[in-house]
Protein backbone atom coordinates (compact mmCIF):
# COMPACT_ATOMS: atom_id res chain seq x y z
CA UNK A 1 0.00 0.00 0.00
CA UNK A 2 2.78 2.44 0.96
CA UNK A 3 4.69 1.47 -2.18
CA UNK A 4 1.66 2.25 -4.36
CA UNK A 5 1.16 5.59 -2.57
CA UNK A 6 4.81 6.56 -3.19
CA UNK A 7 4.51 5.79 -6.90
CA UNK A 8 1.34 7.92 -7.08
CA UNK A 9 3.05 10.90 -5.40
CA UNK A 10 6.02 10.70 -7.79
CA UNK A 11 3.65 10.65 -10.77
CA UNK A 12 1.77 13.69 -9.46
CA UNK A 13 5.01 15.64 -8.88
CA UNK A 14 6.22 14.80 -12.37
CA UNK A 15 2.97 16.01 -13.92
CA UNK A 16 3.18 19.19 -11.81
CA UNK A 17 6.72 19.93 -13.03
CA UNK A 18 5.72 19.37 -16.65
CA UNK A 19 2.76 21.72 -16.22
CA UNK A 20 4.96 24.40 -14.63
CA UNK A 21 7.49 24.06 -17.43
CA UNK A 22 4.86 24.55 -20.10
CA UNK A 23 3.46 27.60 -18.28
CA UNK A 24 6.93 29.17 -18.12
CA UNK A 25 7.39 28.67 -21.85
CA UNK A 26 4.02 30.21 -22.61
CA UNK A 27 4.68 33.23 -20.36
CA UNK A 28 7.92 34.18 -22.15
CA UNK A 29 6.72 33.77 -25.70
CA UNK A 30 4.88 37.14 -25.92
CA UNK A 31 8.26 38.92 -25.53
CA UNK A 32 9.04 37.92 -29.07
CA UNK A 33 6.19 40.15 -30.27
CA UNK A 34 7.22 43.31 -28.35
CA UNK A 35 7.77 46.21 -30.83
CA UNK A 36 11.27 47.73 -30.91
CA UNK A 37 11.31 51.50 -30.36
CA UNK A 38 13.00 53.45 -33.21
CA UNK A 39 16.32 55.17 -32.55
CA UNK A 40 15.80 58.94 -32.56
CA UNK A 41 18.54 61.31 -33.68
CA UNK A 42 18.67 65.10 -33.32
CA UNK A 43 19.91 67.27 -36.21
CA UNK A 44 20.58 70.99 -35.70
CA UNK A 45 21.24 73.63 -38.38
CA UNK A 46 21.36 77.44 -38.50
CA UNK A 47 18.94 78.05 -41.38
CA UNK A 48 15.31 79.14 -41.27
CA UNK A 49 12.57 76.78 -42.39
CA UNK A 50 12.68 78.23 -45.93
CA UNK A 51 16.47 77.75 -46.23
CA UNK A 52 18.07 74.97 -48.33
CA UNK A 53 19.64 73.68 -45.10
CA UNK A 54 16.16 72.83 -43.87
CA UNK A 55 15.06 71.32 -47.18
CA UNK A 56 18.11 69.06 -47.18
CA UNK A 57 17.73 68.15 -43.51
CA UNK A 58 14.09 67.12 -43.95
CA UNK A 59 15.02 65.02 -46.98
CA UNK A 60 17.79 63.38 -44.94
CA UNK A 61 15.30 62.52 -42.18
CA UNK A 62 12.84 61.13 -44.72
CA UNK A 63 15.45 58.96 -46.45
CA UNK A 64 16.97 57.56 -43.25
CA UNK A 65 13.58 56.46 -42.01
CA UNK A 66 12.85 54.86 -45.39
CA UNK A 67 16.23 53.12 -45.79
CA UNK A 68 16.15 51.70 -42.24
CA UNK A 69 12.47 50.64 -42.39
CA UNK A 70 11.68 53.03 -39.57
CA UNK A 71 14.45 51.82 -37.25
CA UNK A 72 16.08 55.29 -37.24
CA UNK A 73 14.22 58.59 -37.17
CA UNK A 74 15.64 62.13 -37.22
CA UNK A 75 14.21 65.19 -35.45
CA UNK A 76 15.29 68.37 -37.26
CA UNK A 77 15.92 71.58 -35.28
CA UNK A 78 16.25 74.65 -37.56
CA UNK A 79 17.39 78.19 -36.73
CA UNK A 80 20.05 77.09 -34.20
CA UNK A 81 17.42 75.92 -31.71
CA UNK A 82 20.02 73.78 -29.94
CA UNK A 83 23.27 75.64 -30.68
CA UNK A 84 25.31 77.25 -33.45
CA UNK A 85 28.91 77.48 -34.57
CA UNK A 86 31.64 75.79 -32.56
CA UNK A 87 29.20 75.17 -29.71
CA UNK A 88 27.10 72.91 -31.95
CA UNK A 89 30.18 70.91 -32.93
CA UNK A 90 31.17 70.70 -29.27
CA UNK A 91 27.73 69.28 -28.47
CA UNK A 92 28.20 66.62 -31.15
CA UNK A 93 31.56 65.74 -29.63
CA UNK A 94 29.99 65.45 -26.17
CA UNK A 95 27.01 63.44 -27.40
CA UNK A 96 24.47 66.11 -26.42
CA UNK A 97 23.59 66.58 -30.10
CA UNK A 98 23.64 63.72 -32.59
CA UNK A 99 24.18 65.58 -35.88
CA UNK A 100 25.22 69.14 -36.71
CA UNK A 101 25.02 70.82 -40.09
CA UNK A 102 27.69 73.41 -39.41
CA UNK A 103 30.26 75.57 -41.16
CA UNK A 104 33.80 74.55 -41.95
CA UNK A 105 34.88 77.50 -39.81
CA UNK A 106 33.22 75.93 -36.77
CA UNK A 107 34.53 72.44 -37.50
CA UNK A 108 38.08 73.68 -38.05
CA UNK A 109 38.26 74.54 -34.34
CA UNK A 110 38.23 70.77 -33.72
CA UNK A 111 39.67 69.48 -37.01
CA UNK A 112 42.25 72.10 -38.10
CA UNK A 113 42.81 70.43 -41.48
CA UNK A 114 39.29 71.42 -42.55
CA UNK A 115 40.43 75.05 -42.43
CA UNK A 116 42.06 74.61 -45.83
CA UNK A 117 38.59 74.85 -47.38
CA UNK A 118 38.27 78.43 -46.12
CA UNK A 119 41.33 79.72 -47.97
CA UNK A 120 40.59 82.79 -50.12
CA UNK A 121 39.81 82.41 -53.82
CA UNK A 122 40.32 78.65 -53.63
CA UNK A 123 37.47 77.66 -55.96
CA UNK A 124 36.23 79.40 -59.09
CA UNK A 125 32.70 77.96 -59.00
CA UNK A 126 30.40 75.79 -56.93
CA UNK A 127 30.60 73.06 -59.54
CA UNK A 128 34.38 72.98 -59.20
CA UNK A 129 34.14 72.93 -55.39
CA UNK A 130 31.66 70.02 -55.42
CA UNK A 131 33.74 68.02 -57.90
CA UNK A 132 36.93 68.41 -55.86
CA UNK A 133 35.39 67.69 -52.44
CA UNK A 134 33.80 64.53 -53.85
CA UNK A 135 37.25 63.18 -54.72
CA UNK A 136 40.57 62.60 -52.97
CA UNK A 137 40.40 65.87 -51.01
CA UNK A 138 37.15 64.93 -49.33
CA UNK A 139 38.48 61.49 -48.39
CA UNK A 140 41.63 62.98 -46.83
CA UNK A 141 39.67 65.51 -44.79
CA UNK A 142 37.17 62.86 -43.69
CA UNK A 143 40.09 60.73 -42.46
CA UNK A 144 41.45 63.72 -40.53
CA UNK A 145 38.03 64.25 -38.96
CA UNK A 146 37.77 60.59 -37.92
CA UNK A 147 41.17 60.87 -36.23
CA UNK A 148 39.60 63.64 -34.09
CA UNK A 149 36.44 61.64 -33.34
CA UNK A 150 34.07 63.02 -35.98
CA UNK A 151 32.28 61.38 -38.90
CA UNK A 152 31.59 63.69 -41.85
CA UNK A 153 28.49 62.28 -43.52
CA UNK A 154 28.57 64.68 -46.48
CA UNK A 155 29.61 68.15 -47.62
CA UNK A 156 26.65 70.48 -48.18
CA UNK A 157 26.65 73.95 -49.72
CA UNK A 158 27.01 77.21 -47.81
CA UNK A 159 28.15 79.45 -50.66
CA UNK A 160 30.44 82.21 -51.86
CA UNK A 161 30.66 85.15 -49.50
CA UNK A 162 29.91 88.83 -50.09
CA UNK A 163 30.55 92.00 -48.08
CA UNK A 164 27.93 94.40 -46.70
CA UNK A 165 29.21 97.80 -45.58
CA UNK A 166 28.07 101.09 -44.09
CA UNK A 167 31.15 102.93 -45.38
CA UNK A 168 31.26 102.31 -49.12
CA UNK A 169 31.57 99.68 -51.84
CA UNK A 170 34.43 97.19 -51.92
CA UNK A 171 35.67 97.36 -55.50
CA UNK A 172 39.34 96.61 -54.93
CA UNK A 173 41.57 95.52 -52.01
CA UNK A 174 42.38 99.09 -50.98
CA UNK A 175 38.72 99.62 -50.05
CA UNK A 176 39.19 97.17 -47.19
CA UNK A 177 42.06 99.03 -45.54
CA UNK A 178 41.03 100.13 -42.04
CA UNK A 179 37.53 98.67 -42.39
CA UNK A 180 36.21 97.09 -39.19
CA UNK A 181 34.60 93.92 -40.46
CA UNK A 182 32.92 91.11 -38.60
CA UNK A 183 34.38 87.68 -39.36
CA UNK A 184 33.84 84.20 -37.94
CA UNK A 185 36.18 82.96 -35.20
CA UNK A 186 38.52 81.36 -37.73
CA UNK A 187 42.27 81.67 -38.07
CA UNK A 188 42.03 81.61 -41.86
CA UNK A 189 39.38 84.35 -41.98
CA UNK A 190 41.27 86.54 -39.51
CA UNK A 191 44.54 86.14 -41.42
CA UNK A 192 42.83 86.83 -44.76
CA UNK A 193 41.30 90.13 -43.72
CA UNK A 194 44.37 91.24 -41.78
CA UNK A 195 46.41 90.60 -44.93
CA UNK A 196 43.97 92.75 -46.92
CA UNK A 197 44.43 95.60 -44.43
CA UNK A 198 41.04 95.34 -42.75
CA UNK A 199 40.39 95.11 -39.01
CA UNK A 200 38.69 91.72 -38.55
CA UNK A 201 36.39 91.58 -35.55
CA UNK A 202 35.13 88.12 -34.62
CA UNK A 203 31.72 87.99 -32.98
CA UNK A 204 28.61 85.84 -32.85
CA UNK A 205 26.15 86.25 -35.72
CA UNK A 206 23.49 87.27 -33.19
CA UNK A 207 25.53 90.39 -32.34
CA UNK A 208 26.24 91.60 -35.88
CA UNK A 209 23.01 93.53 -36.61
CA UNK A 210 23.19 95.66 -33.47
CA UNK A 211 26.96 96.15 -33.91
CA UNK A 212 26.37 97.54 -37.40
CA UNK A 213 23.61 99.79 -36.05
CA UNK A 214 25.81 101.15 -33.26
CA UNK A 215 28.90 101.55 -35.44
CA UNK A 216 30.93 99.01 -33.48
CA UNK A 217 31.79 97.51 -36.87
CA UNK A 218 31.68 99.01 -40.36
CA UNK A 219 30.96 95.87 -42.32
CA UNK A 220 30.20 92.16 -42.27
CA UNK A 221 30.62 89.27 -44.67
CA UNK A 222 28.64 86.09 -45.23
CA UNK A 223 26.93 84.08 -47.93
CA UNK A 224 24.20 85.95 -49.81
CA UNK A 225 21.46 83.79 -48.27
CA UNK A 226 22.67 84.58 -44.77
CA UNK A 227 23.17 88.29 -45.47
CA UNK A 228 19.53 88.42 -46.61
CA UNK A 229 18.24 86.28 -43.73
CA UNK A 230 20.02 88.51 -41.19
CA UNK A 231 18.59 91.71 -42.75
CA UNK A 232 21.97 93.42 -43.06
CA UNK A 233 20.77 95.42 -46.08
CA UNK A 234 18.44 97.34 -43.75
CA UNK A 235 21.53 98.99 -42.25
CA UNK A 236 24.23 98.64 -44.89
CA UNK A 237 23.66 100.62 -48.10
CA UNK A 238 26.59 98.96 -49.90
CA UNK A 239 26.64 95.35 -51.07
CA UNK A 240 29.76 93.96 -52.75
CA UNK A 241 29.81 90.51 -54.35
CA UNK A 242 33.50 89.70 -53.88
CA UNK A 243 33.29 85.89 -53.64
CA UNK A 244 36.42 86.08 -51.50
CA UNK A 245 35.82 82.70 -49.83
CA UNK A 246 33.63 79.72 -50.67
CA UNK A 247 32.39 77.73 -47.68
CA UNK A 248 31.02 74.22 -47.35
CA UNK A 249 28.54 73.16 -44.67
CA UNK A 250 29.55 69.66 -43.53
CA UNK A 251 27.00 67.29 -42.00
CA UNK A 252 28.76 65.94 -38.90
CA UNK A 253 28.15 63.12 -36.40
CA UNK A 254 30.44 61.84 -33.67
CA UNK A 255 32.42 58.79 -34.75
CA UNK A 256 31.38 56.92 -31.59
CA UNK A 257 27.72 57.49 -32.40
CA UNK A 258 28.20 56.38 -36.00
CA UNK A 259 30.03 53.24 -34.89
CA UNK A 260 27.15 52.34 -32.57
CA UNK A 261 25.03 51.45 -35.60
CA UNK A 262 25.06 48.18 -37.52
CA UNK A 263 26.95 48.10 -40.85
CA UNK A 264 23.60 48.10 -42.67
CA UNK A 265 22.43 51.16 -40.73
CA UNK A 266 25.73 52.95 -41.36
CA UNK A 267 25.32 52.34 -45.08
CA UNK A 268 21.76 53.70 -44.92
CA UNK A 269 22.93 56.83 -43.07
CA UNK A 270 25.68 57.56 -45.60
CA UNK A 271 23.36 56.93 -48.55
CA UNK A 272 20.70 59.23 -47.11
CA UNK A 273 23.30 61.96 -46.42
CA UNK A 274 24.67 61.89 -49.98
CA UNK A 275 21.25 61.91 -51.63
CA UNK A 276 19.91 64.63 -49.34
CA UNK A 277 23.11 66.58 -49.96
CA UNK A 278 22.43 66.56 -53.70
CA UNK A 279 18.98 67.98 -53.01
CA UNK A 280 20.41 70.67 -50.72
CA UNK A 281 23.09 71.68 -53.23
CA UNK A 282 20.52 71.93 -56.04
CA UNK A 283 18.18 74.05 -53.90
CA UNK A 284 21.05 76.29 -52.83
CA UNK A 285 22.26 76.89 -56.38
CA UNK A 286 18.71 77.60 -57.54
CA UNK A 287 18.47 80.24 -54.82
CA UNK A 288 21.61 82.10 -55.94
CA UNK A 289 19.92 84.07 -58.73
CA UNK A 290 16.87 84.75 -56.55
CA UNK A 291 19.21 86.17 -53.93
CA UNK A 292 20.56 88.74 -56.37
CA UNK A 293 17.02 89.80 -57.27
CA UNK A 294 16.17 90.12 -53.58
CA UNK A 295 19.26 92.24 -52.92
CA UNK A 296 18.55 94.53 -55.88
CA UNK A 297 14.98 94.99 -54.66
CA UNK A 298 16.23 96.40 -51.34
CA UNK A 299 17.65 99.42 -53.15
CA UNK A 300 21.22 99.02 -51.91
CA UNK A 301 24.19 99.96 -54.06
CA UNK A 302 25.16 96.59 -55.54
CA UNK A 303 28.52 96.00 -57.17
CA UNK A 304 29.68 92.65 -58.50
CA UNK A 305 33.46 92.31 -58.68
CA UNK A 306 34.06 90.69 -62.06
CA UNK A 307 37.88 90.93 -62.10
CA UNK A 308 39.21 89.30 -58.93
CA UNK A 309 42.88 89.27 -59.99
CA UNK A 310 43.86 92.14 -57.64
CA UNK A 311 42.19 90.41 -54.70
CA UNK A 312 43.84 87.10 -55.56
CA UNK A 313 47.29 88.70 -55.71
CA UNK A 314 46.69 90.52 -52.43
CA UNK A 315 45.79 87.20 -50.77
CA UNK A 316 48.98 85.36 -51.81
CA UNK A 317 50.60 85.93 -48.38
CA UNK A 318 47.67 84.09 -46.76
CA UNK A 319 48.78 80.88 -48.47
CA UNK A 320 52.33 81.39 -47.20
CA UNK A 321 50.95 81.72 -43.65
CA UNK A 322 49.55 78.16 -43.67
CA UNK A 323 52.31 75.74 -44.74
CA UNK A 324 50.41 72.94 -42.95
CA UNK A 325 47.82 73.03 -45.73
CA UNK A 326 50.30 72.31 -48.53
CA UNK A 327 49.35 68.63 -48.95
CA UNK A 328 45.68 69.50 -49.33
CA UNK A 329 46.32 72.50 -51.58
CA UNK A 330 48.42 70.30 -53.88
CA UNK A 331 45.49 67.87 -54.16
CA UNK A 332 43.14 70.75 -54.99
CA UNK A 333 45.48 72.14 -57.64
CA UNK A 334 45.93 68.72 -59.22
CA UNK A 335 42.16 68.22 -59.28
CA UNK A 336 41.36 71.41 -61.20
Amino acid sequence: MKRMLGILIICLLTLSLVACGSQTTESTSPEENVAVEPIKLSLNHVGATDHPYHTGSLKFAELIEMYTDGAIKVDVFPASQIASGAKAVEYVQAGTLDIALESTMALSNFVPEVGVLDMPYLFSSKEEAFSIINGELGKKLEEAAEAKGFKILDWWDNGFRSIVSTKGPVENPSDLVGLKIRTPESKVFLTTFETLGAIPTPMAVSEVFSSLQLGVIDAAENSDSNNIKNNYTEICPYYSVTKHIYTFEPLVMSLDKFNSFTPEQQEAIMKAAKEAGNVQRFESMAMDEKNMDTIRATGVSLNIVEDISEFQAACDPVYEAFPEFKEFLDIIEASK
